[in-house]
This record gives C-alpha cells, sequence and structure tokens, in this order.
C-alpha cells in the first residue's frame, strides 16, 4: 500500500471536518498522511503489532482493517518477503 501525504487545502474549502482515523481528533495540521482509504496525523500512524510511527516507512501493510510495519506484516501472517 502507498503511503500519501497531502497538505490542507484552503480554509472554507473543506465541507466536513477531517478526522483521524487513529485518534479521533480533527486534524488541523498542514500536512496529512492518507492510507488505507482515512485520514491520519502523522505521529498516529503506527504498527497495529509493534506501535512503531510509519510516516517515515517507504510503504505500509492493510489487512483485515489493521495496519502494520513490513517486518510485523510478514511476521503474523507467515509471509516471506523474498520473491521467487
Amino acid at each position: 500500500m502507498i503511503l500519501n501525504l497531502f497538505q490542507v487545502p484552503a480554509a472554507g474549502s473543506i465541507q466536513e471536518p477531517m478526522i483521524c482515523a487513529g485518534c479521533g481528533e480533527q486534524v488541523c495540521d498542514r500536512f496529512f498522511l492518507l492510507a488505507a482509504g482515512r485520514v491520519w496525523h502523522g505521529s498516529c500512524l503506527r504498527c497495529s503489532q509493534c506501535h512503531c510511527e510509519l510516516q517515515a516507512h517507504p510503504s505500509l501493510f492493510w489487512r483485515d482493517g489493521n495496519i502494520y510495519c513490513q517486518q510485523d506484516y510478514c511476521r503474523s501472517n507467515s509471509f516471506s518477503t523474498e520473491t521467487a
């Protein structure tokens, strides 16, 4: 899954407030993340297993409503990161 970084649109152009999927608070930061079709504060987007911040990771994994770093996704799903 690709992680996207967006800048908050100009004031008055948003119909509804953006709510962070991690903390449930309104996103008022200048930049926010969009992952798994949901909006996140950078510090709220964390692996559901090890709780590391994912904003600096090049990729993340989503399965059954949970977000994972690559290491925990592979470990919890018994997948290998090697390709054939």
